[in-house]
């Protein structure tokens, strides 16, 4: 009785100790390949965070594991018995253990994540000391404070609600994401960007977690897409280039070029006859051409087909031409269902009388807002108008006393930021200017994509054009202006 009470007690013994870390990985990753449910395998608030905006993908039973799932083809193979495999697992500091199974005849692993012995996202562990910072309707997760600033927050909560107006969002949407929040992943750089999704890029849409992971300050170009996203709520995981990343870059631009001085370059290449709408209907002719090319073509080509039909129309055309990889592969947008060409002829010519920078008329009427060695700058109602040598920092906000500027750094290699918001350069090919709170290129004029390849107009050693009032969003007049004499 006695030996039969000590054995029943070692075997309770055993069944309530912990499983260990290394059985448990492998346990989730066999239970991966076999294509098995991996709820108990996973950390809640992984769950929890990917299925908070509501959105699903057709088709899709583990949206948290988009881009982080073992690719099919390598399952496959392993099921078969045609692959073999490896799984290793190694402690890492505190709760956390990562797992990584390789294919060494393929050159292929993949690594998972874990806390406490349940999977959680490389974003997770990567991120999981950065400071925190929420806003109305973002959190965001910034790895270096000093690249970051409260402007690029108000900034943000902006263009969110001009976007929420453009696709009509009602009071249940907005308070949705001020709930659950849009989350804002700043990276320092591309190096731990790719750490973090496993991608070399500069930014991207998370779609396993609904998060803009970023190297950009104002990455609008990804936030639409989740905001597009969130939108329709339920969806196939793909969409034809010409609808997705057309009207990303119409209302986003793209990584570091805000939308004019993308959509600029649109008009550019239709206008000279080097690319037309047409050829970018199919996703295979889209991709035919450097995407330098056909995001802005497709841009200003979005930006119209909403102008024409409204944004209703365009989400059911951007709803139709979505499915799965193979479907999108094959689909051609019918022109049939888009506007008459003269209406986009009668678009593009009058959105190329509205560069953001030009040279046209005169400043005779135009009061004088600043006059210096380097730079004169006067304004009337519409334009603001330059005589620049060659260099301009206007603005100095020293309340941003922690933050650097990466543009002004690539610009300035051994001088001190000292909150400057605005930076103007001007050359005989190029006039750029850039909000440096942003580090983003808010307008530009590059005499090789201007239709008629004018050199900037000089005088005395200075340049001289005019930019329309809206690219900045403060008044030059009303901002310490740094005389660079």
């Amino acid at each position: 009785m006695y030996l039969r009470f000590i054995v029943a007690a070692l075997l309770l013994i055993q069944l309530s100790s912990p499983v260990p870390a290394r059985d448990r990985a492998e346990s989730f990753i066999q239970a991966l390949i076999a294509n098995n449910d991996l709820q108990e395998f996973v950390d809640q608030s992984e769950l929890e965070i990917s299925g908070r905006l509501g959105i699903q993908y057709e088709g899709v039973d583990n949206k948290f594991l988009i881009s982080y799932d073992i690719e099919d083809s390598i399952k496959n193979g392993i099921n078969r018995g045609e692959i073999d495999y490896a799984i290793d697992v190694s402690d890492l500091e505190g709760v956390y253990s990562k797992a990584i199974l390789s294919v060494p005849e393929l050159s292929y692993q993949k690594e998972f994540h874990f806390k406490d012995q349940r999977y959680i996202s490389p974003i997770s562990y990567y991120a999981r000391d950065w400071k925190r910072i929420d806003s109305k309707h973002f959190r965001f997760l910034i790895s270096d404070t000093t690249l970051f600033n409260s402007y690029c927050i108000d900034n943000l909560e902006r263009y969110l609600l001009k976007i929420a107006a453009l696709l009509n969002f009602g009071d249940r949407e907005l308070k949705e994401l001020e709930t659950r929040k849009i989350y804002y992943l700043l990276c320092k750089d591309e190096e731990e960007i790719e750490l973090i999704t496993g991608f070399q890029t500069r930014g991207m849409y998370n779609l396993a977690y609904d998060f803009v992971i970023t190297t950009f300050n104002a990455h609008y170009h990804e936030l639409l897409h989740l905001l597009m996203n969130f939108k329709l709520q339920r969806l196939p995981l793909y969409t034809h280039p010409f609808f997705q990343e057309g009207f990303a870059v119409a209302f986003g631009g793209r990584g570091g070029k805000e939308p004019d001085v993308i959509l600029s370059l649109g008009s550019f290449l239709y206008n000279s006859k080097m690319l037309d709408y047409s050829s970018l209907l199919s996703r295979r002719g889209f991709y035919q051409v450097n995407v330098s090319l056909s995001y802005p073509v497709s841009g200003l080509y979005s930006e119209f087909l909403v102008e024409q039909i409204g944004i209703e129309k365009y989400l059911k055309l951007y709803r139709k031409y979505s499915g799965t990889a193979d479907e999108v592969e094959r689909m051609k947008t019918d022109e049939n269902e888009l506007p008459e060409r003269a209406a986009w002829h009668e678009f593009i010519h009058d959105y190329s009388q509205k560069k953001p920078v030009d040279f046209r008329d005169s400043e005779i009427q135009a009061q004088m807002i600043y006059d210096g060695a380097s730079a004169r700058i006067s304004e009337d109602s519409l334009y603001y108008y330059f005589n620049l040598r060659d260099t301009l920092l206007v603005g100095a906000d020293r309340s941003f006393r922690e933050y650097q500027s990466k543009k002004f750094h690539n610009v300035f290699k051994n001088e001190e930021y000292q909150g400057e918001k605005y930076l103007i350069l001007a050359n005989a090919n190029e006039i750029s200017i850039y909000n440096l709170f942003t580090n983003n290129l808010i307008a530009n004029y590059v005499s090789s994509f201007s239709e008629s390849h004018a050199p900037v107009p000089s005088e005395n050693e200075s340049y001289y054009f005019r930019v329309r009032k809206y690219v900045f969003d403060a008044e030059l007049k009303s901002i310490l202006i740094d005389k660079n004499d």
